[in-house]
């Protein structure tokens, strides 16, 4: 969320960065608008409840009109309230700035590949078959019953295939242990939790939720990772916080239909390790260059074929300040795909979540968060499959993810 003093302290600044993501900047008018009239509303409440409770026990004022200055500021606590409701709805609709640095562009094609490995395994098929054909000649992955069961885009593992899976989540929360604390979270969360991470109200077509309840199944394990720090202030000295969670995701995916959705390509639910990190402002950058090191690690060890892309203003989404994509190459579908994005957020999640620190000197500030996908197991399970085929049918295991299997070979 917007820290609403920058509209008047760096107006033009805001302005400029809105406008990198494609926001209509000429709401901001209207919003000083509304939080100038907030504020003279609030003021002229205070001023009366300073003289009602200054002239509550004088005998000498009439009871009517004490009643009538009780009135008077329940009429402006009225007037306020459909007023905040609307700066709220603004500021929930703004989104975070990016950095500086960031490429600036509309869509992906602005986008900037920034590295490529050259050292990977290479495939050792000369035609590859995309993942969905292999794995049914194995008989390790059905989409079909999966259709009938719960519709498309959902997946049934079998046998090896979902060892594979399993193996590929023991395997990224091993070697993250040592820096990060591992969490199990809640798969649902409440409304409040989603509005913390910037999941909602904007993005609520993308939630599944409980109609009875006040319950949302999460699209990711950051948000009730995030959300175990709100509202709390932590010391300087104990920051930065560093967690990992292991869950399985769920998206509605809306508007994907019939677009990369074969196979493992996009699904409603998929398990994923997600790696959270709330640091002090200053920390930032250098969290953010550790965390992408940290998500990168898997890639490499499984030695795929990757790329690293950064994203431009206008792809990042709304609550990112800067946002890499880690992408890796499945030479069965012949595409690109993306398995992680890793960034940072500012004080965006922070000041709706309510979680700040304190230095020595007792001065408070918001913290800054940080995630990425430690490792999204659909797409990395699909690059597996597709780049470790063998020319009779098999799929080789990489060596880092054997000693998690009974076995060195899928066949």
């Amino acid at each position: 969320m917007l820290d609403i003093n920058r509209i008047f302290t760096e107006k033009t600044a805001l302005a400029n960065g809105l406008a990198k993501k494609g926001y209509d900047v000429s709401r901001l008018d209207h919003l000083e608008t509304l939080v100038v009239k907030s504020r003279n509303l609030n003021k002229q409440i205070e001023e009366l409840r300073a003289h009602r409770n200054k002239i509550q026990s004088d005998k000498n004022i009439s009871v009517d009109e004490k009643r009538a200055v009780r009135d008077q500021i329940a009429g402006l606590d009225t007037a306020l309230l459909p007023l905040q409701s609307e700066i709220d709805a603004l500021l929930y609709d703004i989104p975070n700035t990016p950095d500086e640095d960031a490429p600036v562009g509309n869509s992906e094609a602005d986008n900037k590949v920034i590295f490529e490995t050259t050292d990977f395994y290479v495939c050792k098929t000369d035609k590859p078959k995309p993942h969905w054909e292999v794995a049914k000649s194995l008989d390790i992955l059905d989409t079909e019953l999966a259709s009938k069961v719960s519709g498309s885009m959902f997946a049934f593992y079998r046998g090896k295939g979902a060892q594979l899976l399993r193996a590929l989540i023991s395997y990224a929360l091993k070697i993250n242990g040592k820096k990060y604390t591992e969490v199990i979270p809640p798969h649902m969360v409440s409304s409040q939790t989603l509005t913390y991470t910037g999941h909602l109200p904007k993005f609520a077509a993308e939630q599944y939720k409980a109609q009875l309840d006040d319950l949302w199944l999460i699209p990711t394990a950051e948000v009730p990772l995030t959300a175990g720090f709100a509202q709390t202030v932590y010391d300087l000295k104990e920051l930065p916080k560093r967690v990992m969670g292991y869950s399985v995701c769920f998206r509605r995916e809306a508007g994907s239909a019939g677009k990369d959705t074969r196979g493992l390509q996009r699904l409603h639910e998929f398990h994923k390790v997600e790696l959270v990190k709330i640091v002090e402002p200053s920390a930032c950058k250098a969290e953010l260059a550790d965390l992408l090191e940290d998500c990168l690690k898997p890639i490499k060890d499984l030695k795929l074929r990757y790329r690293i892309v950064d994203l431009c203003t206008g792809d990042m989404g709304d609550k990112y300040g800067r946002c890499y994509d880690i992408e890796v190459y499945s030479p069965g579908v012949q595409k690109w795909l993306e398995v992680s994005s890793v960034g940072h957020f500012s004080d965006y999640q922070a000041r709706r979540a309510g979680i700040r620190y304190k230095n020595a000197d007792g001065k408070k500030g918001v913290a800054f968060t940080l995630n990425g996908s430690g490792l999204a197991t659909p797409r990395v399970w699909t690059a597996i499959i597709e780049t470790y085929q063998q020319p009779d049918g098999s799929v080789i295991v990489p060596d880092v993810l054997k000693p998690y299997m009974d076995c060195d070979k899928i066949d």
